[in-house]
């Protein structure tokens, strides 16, 4: 297996990378205010969901985690802004999932620190 930098690591698995596309696509459809960018966004998002769920019912992680938790009400807030276009529960949905994408990377971050003393 190939050895990524320690700096990119967080985007080896295609959730994260669904996730950072997703994030992205929101945040230029607030500025720019393009349905279907956010379309688009939800779309990556959902792919996120469903693979979290699939590792969920594999037993490789837990249900009950911080991130998860604010993934799911940034996930069903900005659900709602497909309806109700406010912007205020769009910037809402992006500064949860930016909550969560720094939650993601410093688990990772963590567990390389971790991986790394053991090794010593």
């Amino acid at each position: 297996m190939i050895k990524l930098p320690k700096t990119i690591r967080f985007f080896r698995k295609p959730d994260h990378i669904a996730f950072l596309i997703g994030y992205s696509a929101i945040l230029f459809s607030l500025i720019l205010n393009f349905f279907e960018l956010k379309l688009g966004g939800m779309i990556c998002f959902t792919f996120t969901l469903c693979y979290e769920i699939f590792e969920i019912s594999k037993g490789n992680r837990d249900i009950v985690k911080i991130d998860h938790i604010t993934f799911v009400i940034a996930y069903a807030i900005l659900l709602i802004t497909l309806w109700y276009n406010y912007s205020t529960l769009t910037i809402l949905s992006l500064v949860l999932f930016g909550f969560t994408l720094a939650y993601e990377i410093y688990t990772v971050r963590k567990k390389d620190l971790e991986n790394l003393r053991r090794r010593k």
